[in-house]
């Protein structure tokens, strides 16, 4: 990377080989509110950075910047449109939490979707057009164990998903601020991403697991946004989920 390059470069990019000083080839995304930074959105574009999306606005956020559908994974709620559109601009990686989200995903086009289980999903489905690559969990505004907690209850589920013969290979988590992934916020970002390492060595031994790849990515692209979203749970909530 040259001097001018590293210029341009969001502190993202930072955070991102920060983590990955702690847990190899980890991966990061963004809220897509975040492109609402056009040099931010230029970085993730040119990166193949992925984006979280869950309704129109951020859709239209996502046309507006250029992102392409193979960075994109929508985040399944209430809005069928919303969902129907996703699908349409040909989006396939998307986050579900309920058996009726599911159904919906397979009546829209016979493309095959890639899917991330979330809250109450059903561990065992019924179409073929839906395959899942992993699972999904949200983290609340805590500190490392909180992040540490989740992750520890994806493995748990992991283990009953691979005796069921559907062996899970990531595992995605969400949470807090994007500002968490700032230079000045680097200990609390270590400390985090530390925890969810340890969580996952002590997970595998235990369940005697294969070492899923993991991504961690903030849920809100700032502080101001609202603590919570009609689509994600508490920690607390969560059965025992920027990925770049």
């Amino acid at each position: 990377m040259t001097p001018a390059e590293d210029a341009c470069t969001p502190q993202l990019h930072t955070a991102i080989q920060l983590m990955r000083g702690v847990i190899a080839g980890v991966g990061c995304g963004v809220p897509a509110a975040a492109l609402s930074d056009r040099a931010l959105a230029d970085w993730v574009r040119s990166h193949g950075v992925t984006v979280v999306a869950d309704d129109h606005a951020e859709l239209d956020l996502l046309q507006h910047n250029g992102i392409k559908p193979l960075q994109v994974v929508f985040r399944c709620g209430s809005d069928t449109a919303a969902l129907r559109r996703a699908v349409n601009l040909g989006v396939s990686r998307f986050i579900v939490d309920t058996s009726r989200q599911m159904a919906r995903l397979a009546e829209c086009n016979p493309c095959t979707k890639y899917i991330y289980l979330d809250g109450d999903a059903p561990l065992v489905l019924g179409d073929r057009r839906l395959r899942v690559i992993g699972l999904h969990g949200d983290v609340d505004d805590g500190g490392a164990v909180e992040w540490a907690t989740v992750a520890e209850r994806l493995l748990c589920r992991s283990a009953l998903l691979k005796t069921c013969g559907s062996p899970i290979r990531r595992i995605t988590l969400s949470g807090g601020s994007i500002q968490i992934w700032e230079p000045g916020q680097a200990a609390v970002l270590t400390s985090i991403t530390s925890a969810v390492d340890e969580a996952l060595r002590e997970g595998c031994l235990r369940w005697h697991l294969s070492r899923p790849a993991v991504s961690l990515s903030p849920s809100r692209a700032n502080v101001t946004a609202a603590a919570s979203h009609p689509n994600r749970r508490r920690a607390s909530n969560i059965a025992p989920t920027l990925m770049l």
